[in-house]
């Protein structure tokens, strides 16, 4: 176990957002000694054993504005993973302690859990989850409230990209092709039209992303969902297919948990029962 010094509470200005294109060298598990956060283990681990890379656990002992997990060292133990380190951090804020680690070394992924607490719309603002979704300069996996780690497989299989057929669309689908190449994952670009009208169209241009993606060389398909409640139907598609990672790109800006994630990113994150890979564009 690792004791670090007090890393200091100040907030800094958000670093320009990457999408996250490096190999995935460290995964950081922050807890807090709830239940919950320790629900983000599990989705780490099964990158971790993939790549052979370490997990991070970390807790930072701040009695006063945070709680801190004391038994860190089990949580380890019974991870049967050789590769897991603990790190505790002798006080400080844990918002700038994760994205400190995050600057430390290239490649590192945050895994973080989130809570349902009052509804979603209360869940993220003002909370550490809201600053590092702001601040990390790489992409974040998210675990919600529905995670089931019993829905998923040993490692995982599958890269859902969620589209909305705008401008961030790019950054989701450089994101989602970085992992799958580094994860062995099957790539599967989905859309949700409104409406029936728009279903053929919204089909069409998803298609052509997927024969683009092909003629550079991927391996992709594609699924077209139609429903008035984008995120309830990706949530049905991923619990229908287990061992799959959902890959999303959102507009964030600091204050409002919407604007954070934005609507459907954020009824998502509530409902699905798999991890969510959460990045940011400028």
């Amino acid at each position: 176990m690792e004791v670090r010094p007090n890393r200091g509470t100040r907030r800094r200005r958000a670093p320009a957002a990457s999408a996250g294109l490096s190999s995935i060298t460290r995964l950081v598990v922050p807890l807090d000694g709830s239940r919950e956060a320790e629900s983000a283990v599990d989705p780490a681990l099964r990158i971790a054993r993939t790549l052979q890379v370490p997990v991070e656990l970390l807790t930072v002992h701040d009695p006063v504005r945070g709680r801190w997990a004391r038994n860190v060292d089990e949580t380890a133990a019974a991870s049967a993973y050789d590769h897991v380190e603990v790190t505790v951090v002798g006080s400080g804020w844990a918002g700038d302690v994760i994205v400190d680690m995050i600057a430390e070394q290239a490649g590192t992924v945050v895994c973080m859990a989130t809570h349902n607490r009052d509804r979603f719309s209360r869940l993220v603002a003002g909370s550490v989850t809201e600053y590092v979704l702001h601040t990390a300069p790489g992409p974040v996996l998210m675990v919600g409230p529905s995670y089931r780690s019993d829905h998923s497989t040993d490692s995982f299989r599958r890269a859902m990209v969620c589209l909305d057929h705008g401008a961030r669309d790019d950054t989701g689908i450089a994101l989602a092709q970085s992992w799958a190449d580094q994860l062995k994952l099957e790539l599967e670009l989905v859309h949700v039209a409104s409406t029936e009208d728009d279903v053929e169209a919204s089909e069409e241009r998803t298609a052509r992303i997927a024969d683009r993606m092909a003629d550079g060389g991927a391996s992709v398909g594609h699924t077209q969902l139609r429903g008035s409640a984008p995120a309830e139907e990706v949530a049905k598609l991923l619990s229908r297919h287990p061992g799959s990672i959902a890959v999303l790109a959102n507009r964030g800006r600091v204050g409002i948990a919407r604007s954070i994630l934005g609507s459907v990113s954020s009824r998502l994150l509530e409902t699905s029962p798999a991890p969510l890979v959460l990045t940011r564009v400028p």
